[in-house]
């Protein structure tokens, strides 16, 4: 069996891409910070499939020593890391739009530092042997949207670093991918308070992402395909009109 290891598992696509992998005979290892609600997500989940080959590791991925101890205990236990899905991520819109430097330091360390160091440690053990590391940014990454300052940068990082990371580490033969979702039901989506268009289920999204994780290479993954091909589009518009849409749009 193949190991898959997804960062911030315990709920929404971690969760539900966690099921999938497990339901398609893979050894699945998910981690979050959160131990009760770790726990809560393996018992749901083994109670749904009938592989039981599900590991779970109490780990928050801003803490580099607790990233170097999962990705060693996970690779002396359970076994090589084939793949790994960093989706783990910090998520707090500022609503009323001021600037907080406390709101940009929380997410930029769990968000850009936090997959750094997971990426680092995942480097290291996969050397040897091809693997792959997918990277899961956001749209929201394309350009800047009202709001969206903290997490859009942590966003537009990590697309930015998948795309230098595809060179870099292509002569190691390991595998970069970024996947960028549209909206979601989650945690993280019920605090936003502005209409979002195209919203669909984690499933949704766990289905996208093992079929453009085990199928053919891909580099970026995205979906629901409309919606992001226009957002796709709006980051070839000169800033006038982007500005003009965006302030239109959101009436912000």
């Amino acid at each position: 069996m193949k190991v898959v290891w997804i960062t911030g598992g315990s709920s929404g696509i971690g969760y539900a891409t966690a099921k999938k992998f497990l339901d398609n005979k893979w050894k699945v290892v998910i981690s979050s910070r959160d131990y009760k609600k770790l726990e809560q997500a393996k018992h749901s989940i083994l109670e749904q499939s009938k592989n039981k080959e599900l590991y779970t590791f109490q780990c928050d991925i801003a803490d580099k020593n607790q990233v170097k101890l999962t990705v060693e205990t996970i690779t002396k236990e359970i076994g090589i890391i084939n793949l790994a899905i960093l989706n783990a991520a910090a998520y707090s819109p500022n609503k009323n739009q001021n600037f907080s430097i406390e709101n940009y330091e929380l997410l930029i360390n769990v968000n850009l530092k936090g997959t750094l160091y997971c990426i680092e440690m995942l480097i290291a053990k996969m050397i040897a042997d091809k693997g792959h590391i997918a990277i899961v940014s956001s749209p929201v990454g394309y350009r800047g949207l009202p709001t969206a300052g903290a997490y859009g940068l942590t966003k537009a990082g990590l697309i930015n670093l998948a795309e230098s990371l595809y060179f870099d580490l292509k002569k190691e033969k390991i595998n970069i991918s970024v996947i960028n979702p549209g909206f979601i039901k989650s945690e993280s989506t019920r605090l936003n308070s502005f209409p979002m268009p195209f919203l669909k289920t984690a499933e949704f999204a766990a289905n996208k992402i093992y079929k453009g994780l085990t199928g053919r290479y891909k580099f970026e993954i995205f979906f629901p395909w409309f919606f992001l091909m226009l957002l796709k589009t709006f980051r070839i518009l000169p800033y006038r009109i982007y500005f003009y849409l965006i302030r239109k749009t959101t009436k912000l």
